[in-house]
This record gives structure tokens, C-alpha cells and sequence, in this order.
């Protein structure tokens, strides 16, 4: 009977110590995270300067980054949000999104996405920038109407 009893108190100081290494690994999880501090802006060409408006026609947006404290196999997603483009699609509608896993920092990353067929629709957007899956930072932009659109009263 003593046995079954610190057998028992045994399965509870397990169950304990298991639950506290969990949640110390969750907490150095959310701690790496936040010693990563990524800084991003938009740009219509690789490395070009930061712009917060782009027109319809733009063939491709850029989300330039630079990174500090990430680690070997860390992976930094960008993901496009349209965040009101009118009837087009519904609020904060994900658009694109793009990961790439990084060895180390980097001064001069960048997520790139295509013009859409017809067009990027004219509204506003942002770029979130992840640090394996924990939200770093964000970036919005607007896509205006091109003068030919205005013209056509598209």
C-alpha cells in the first residue's frame, strides 16, 4: 500500500516537473520571438526607397527587411493583406504570402509579389512580417488608381 502511494506522489511530482518544462519551453518560444526586431518598408524595386503609395499598374511591391537577432533556420514570413479594397474582396482578405528561412541576420531581405492579372485593386494593404509564426512588425501602403483608370472611370 506505501508503495502505491509514492507511486502515485511520483506520477504527480512527474506530471508537475512535465508541466513546468512545457511551459518553460512555451515561454523561451515567445522570449525568442521577441528578441528578434525585424524593420521593414515597401518599395516598388528591390532596395528601392520606401514609398507608402503605389499605383494600380505597379508590377511588383517589395517588403524590404532587416533583421536582427534571428538564428540559423528561423523562418520570416510576409504575408500581403488587403485590408480594404472595396467590393473586391472582404476586409483584411489575405492575399500572398511567402517564407523564407534564414541563416542568420540580414540587411537586406525582402518578400516580393507580383502585380495580379488585372491589376492591383486600388484600397489599402499592409505586410505582416512573422518570426516563426509570432507577429514582428507590419508595414501599410496604399494602391491608387493610375491617371488611365481615372480616365476610363475604372
Amino acid at each position: 500500500m506505501l508503495g502505491s502511494a509514492t507511486s502515485k506522489g511520483g506520477t504527480n511530482n512527474m506530471n508537475r516537473i512535465f508541466g513546468l518544462l512545457i511551459a518553460s519551453l512555451i515561454a523561451v518560444s515567445v522570449a525568442r520571438a521577441a528578441d528578434a526586431n525585424i524593420e521593414v518598408y515597401m518599395t516598388s524595386t528591390p532596395g528601392g526607397e520606401e514609398e507608402t503609395s503605389f499605383a494600380a499598374d505597379t508590377p511588383s511591391l517589395f517588403a524590404m527587411f532587416k533583421t536582427k537577432g534571428i538564428k540559423d533556420g528561423d523562418k520570416v514570413r510576409g504575408v500581403l493583406i488587403a485590408e480594404d479594397v472595396g467590393d473586391v474582396a472582404p476586409a483584411n482578405t489575405k492575399v500572398l504570402e511567402k517564407t523564407l528561412a534564414l541563416n542568420g541576420d540580414t540587411d537586406d531581405g525582402d518578400f516580393n509579389f507580383s502585380k495580379p492579372t488585372n491589376g492591383w485593386p486600388v484600397g489599402k494593404y499592409r505586410v505582416e512580417v512573422y518570426v516563426n509564426d509570432e507577429l514582428a512588425t507590419t508595414a501599410k501602403f496604399a494602391i491608387e488608381a493610375t491617371e488611365s483608370d481615372e480616365e476610363s472611370g475604372d
